[in-house]
């Protein structure tokens, strides 16, 4: 009986090809997009979680107005041995740091992740040795630890203890080998060396980690540490804040990830949705089919058929769509593994990965079963009593398909509003003044210090222009350096003071970036403490007119305004502009001269590529054992604060189109069907007098009744979703009203190619014919 029942399907899914496919590729797509997103967002969530105790370990960052994130990403070395002696809720504490390195061995350049460490580093992170000694603990030594994972790497088979690699300009060498662990951590450390120790409160050059006691109620802990106030002479260290080490990857990250978290969430939601567009797809050509196959339905009544055979029946067929679609899905992961594999950055054996996603198709396959069985009972009860009855649905039919068809639209029409104010959002960011010239600007960074690197970069032919002074380049900047101040004229009796980003400037340097000035003038002749700040600043002054006015902090020299310029952009679009001053006291010695050399310039237009391999090719000849060089782009620069949004925008461009074809389609073959169904209709209305153009009307009125009902609902929750999401940027574009009409019309003329033939090959068949037929 199984085996009849499959057959029975594979011959309905192969009569109603088109239809199948669709349906099929809907759900595979959907699948597809629903597993892997969700795949991603548990590997997102589980790093560390390898870790015994990793629950009760905790990043400590105190809250920062200078810090584009709002926390500090270092603290002082003397906060974690601070934290363990004063809080009894703290079991351990340590200070690391860990970042990409990139070491040589003979001659070879490799990289690595580097990570400092000490004895309670080897507590915290369960460091185990392997073979060596414990001398790559020993501050200022020359003497790392390797993993066994490295060092198979390099040496293969070889012992490596007592080598020595080059990392960066250092030499060092290896004393151990300790046990590598997961990599899929926060802390994938391939190299180990010395904590650099700076023992004071006023510098913060470390990342401080702490481990709770069990039983510890977090809530009142961190409550309990954000009002906690650390002074130690002049340095004062408030608002502690807690990041369990599971959650770094999203919470406030040090480094944006390629898409953000929360990116990822929408990203899982559009697959969520495309699946659900293309079941109900499916329910509604599979409901249609019941319907249409109601005398068959009627004969295997008589014929003996119960109930349950009948709902085997059409459960077979369905189950078999699933798990085509299944299948179709799964080569379409293997198609796009590499690609999402390089996006999302996880990395997990194929083995794994296929179990995985396995399991979130068959979730999904399962709940999308469960859904679909009222309204196979539904209309399979129906379909029967109509075969026996000979009756016909009455005023109420086809309410099923129109609200399935209603609920597809919806979802499309907010794909593609969501999609388009994404698109312009995006467009603005990248078309708006942001209040300087980002165009052709760039810089290069050499170590060590290379004489006349900036006479020779002047002679290529893709640069036109370089600048003389040794300012450092505005963005990105290597290094900030912030002012506080207490005191000026019309200061708010509720304001304590305010930290302003102090940037050195000279006439040509505000020129070269093409900075505006707002109000007032550019410092000139004696310019020693005259500066300009932007108008954030000024707002955070809380005064009207800050021309003429200081700037000073209780018996120390102050800073003249001269003018205020524009607010310029150089953090992530979603970070409001900080207060800023230009400085243009005289250049004192930039203390990054002694060991790099900076280099500012602008390109010909359209020619970064070919600059930058002019660059890299003199640096070689100039400087060919140069330990890093870096060759930067503003608008290259900008665009990595984008590259979150670029990649969702591709995403969910792909499932808006996936969507689109799932509606279009679904409404062609309901018309279809309709047209089947009302042929003897149609028939004689046209005995009756109708024209083809009053057949026409009649099956557009009704696909437009669904469109309006639609969009009266799609656009109102898409610009409430959209308003809210635009409100994240400070530079934010308008929802513009042509927006609404120029949708519904491009959908209306999508609909109309979409149906209007059949529509029309209907409406002009031959009536006797139809009706001899009927």
């Amino acid at each position: 009986m199984l085996y009849h029942y499959i057959k029975i399907a594979f011959r309905n899914l192969r009569k109603y090809r088109l239809q199948s496919v669709i349906s099929i590729l809907g759900l595979a797509i959907g699948f597809t997009c629903f597993a892997l997103s969700s795949l991603w967002i548990r590997y997102e969530l589980t790093y560390d979680t390898f870790r015994e105790g990793v629950d009760r370990m905790y990043y400590v960052r105190a809250e920062s107005e200078t810090d584009d994130q709002g926390v500090s990403s270092v603290t002082p070395y003397p906060l974690s041995s601070y934290l363990k002696e004063t809080f009894p809720e703290v079991e351990e504490s340590c200070n690391t740091g860990a970042w990409n390195s990139e070491f040589t061995y003979k001659g070879k350049k490799q990289e690595a992740f580097e990570m400092s460490t000490d004895s309670a580093v080897e507590r915290m992170f369960e460091i185990k040795i392997i073979s060596g000694n414990r001398d790559f603990m020993i501050p200022k030594s020359n003497k790392i630890a390797i993993t066994d994972r490295l060092a198979r790497k390099v040496f293969g088979n070889a012992d490596p203890l007592g080598e020595k690699l080059k990392i960066w300009s250092d030499e060092v060498e290896i004393c151990a080998i300790v046990a590598g662990q997961n990599r899929h951590s926060n802390f994938p450390f391939e190299i180990l060396k010395p904590s650099v120790i700076i023992n004071e409160w006023g510098v913060a050059n470390c990342q401080t980690y702490i481990k709770v006691r069990p039983g510890t109620d977090m809530k009142a802990f961190s409550q309990k540490l954000y009002q906690h106030e650390i002074e130690k002479g002049r340095d004062k260290l408030t608002h502690l804040v807690l990041t369990p080490v599971t959650a770094m990857r999203y919470d406030r990250p040090i480094e944006e990830p390629t898409v953000k978290f929360d990116h990822i969430l929408l990203f899982a939601l559009a697959g969520g949705l495309v699946i659900l567009c293309a079941l109900f797809n499916y329910l509604t050509l599979f409901a249609n089919r019941i319907r249409i196959r109601s005398k068959e339905i009627g004969l295997r009544k008589v014929c003996g058929s119960s109930n349950g055979n009948l709902f085997a029946l059409f459960a077979s067929e369905y189950l078999l769509t699933l798990f085509i679609a299944l299948l179709t899905g799964l080569v379409l992961i293997e198609l796009i593994l590499p690609t999402f594999q390089e996006l999302s950055n996880v990395k997990t054996d194929a083995s794994g990965l296929y179990l995985e996603t396995f399991i979130y198709f068959g979730i999904i396959s399962l709940l999308a079963f469960l859904f679909s069985q009222f309204p196979i009972y539904y209309f399979r009860k129906r379909s029967l009593q109509k075969a026996l009855r000979g009756s016909t649905d009455g005023k109420g039919k086809n309410i099923f398909p129109k609200v399935s068809l209603t609920l597809q639209l919806i979802i499309s029409i907010g794909f593609i509003f969501c999609s388009s104010v994404f698109i312009k959002q995006i467009y603005h960011l990248h078309t708006t003044d942001l209040g300087l010239a980002r165009a052709d600007r760039g810089c290069v960074r050499i170590y060590p210090v290379t004489d006349g690197l900036k006479e020779e970069i002047t002679k290529l032919p893709s640069i036109a222009e370089v600048y003389p002074d040794k300012h450092d380049a505005l963005f990105p900047s290597h290094s900030r350096f912030y002012r506080y101040f207490t005191e000026w004229e019309g200061k708010p009796a509720s304001t304590e003071g305010i930290t302003i980003q102090s940037i050195p400037c000279s006439n040509r340097y505000f020129k070269f970036y093409g900075l505006q000035l707002v109000k007032g003038k550019l410092p000139e002749g004696n310019t020693q403490d005259h500066i300009l700040i932007n108008e954030a600043a000024v707002k955070a002054l809380g005064i009207g007119d800050p021309i003429g006015k200081t700037l000073s902090l209780k018996d120390y020299s102050g800073h003249t305004i001269d003018g205020v310029i524009k607010d310029f952009y150089i953090a992530p679009p979603t970070i409001p502009v900080k207060p800023i001053m230009l400085d243009f006291s005289p250049m004192g010695k930039n203390p990054q001269d002694d060991y790099s050399t900076t280099v500012i310039f602008r390109h010909q237009p359209g020619s970064s590529k070919l600059c930058k391999q002019q660059i890299e090719q003199l640096v070689k000849k100039m400087q060919p054992n140069a330990v890093d060089t870096y060759i930067s782009f503003m608008e290259e620069e900008y665009e990595k604060f984008l590259k979150s949004e670029q990649a969702l925008l591709k995403m969910l461009d792909f499932v808006t189109l996936v969507c689109i074809l799932i509606s279009l389609f679904g409404v062609f073959s309901q018309v279809t069907l309709d047209c089947e169904q009302r042929r003897k209709e149609i028939a004689v209305r046209k005995v009756n007098g109708a024209t083809a153009s009053d057949i026409l009307r009649l099956f557009f009125a009704t696909n437009l009744r669904l469109l309006c009902i639609a969009s009266l609902i799609a656009f109102p929750a898409g610009y409430l979703i959209m308003k809210s999401w635009i409100e994240n940027y400070v530079l934010q574009t308008t929802i513009s009203w042509w927006l609404y009409p120029a949708i519904w019309l491009v959908l209306v003329l999508l609909l109309t190619l979409c149906t209007g033939w059949r529509i029309h090959r209907a409406a002009n068949q031959n009536p006797a014919e139809v009706i001899k037929t009927e």
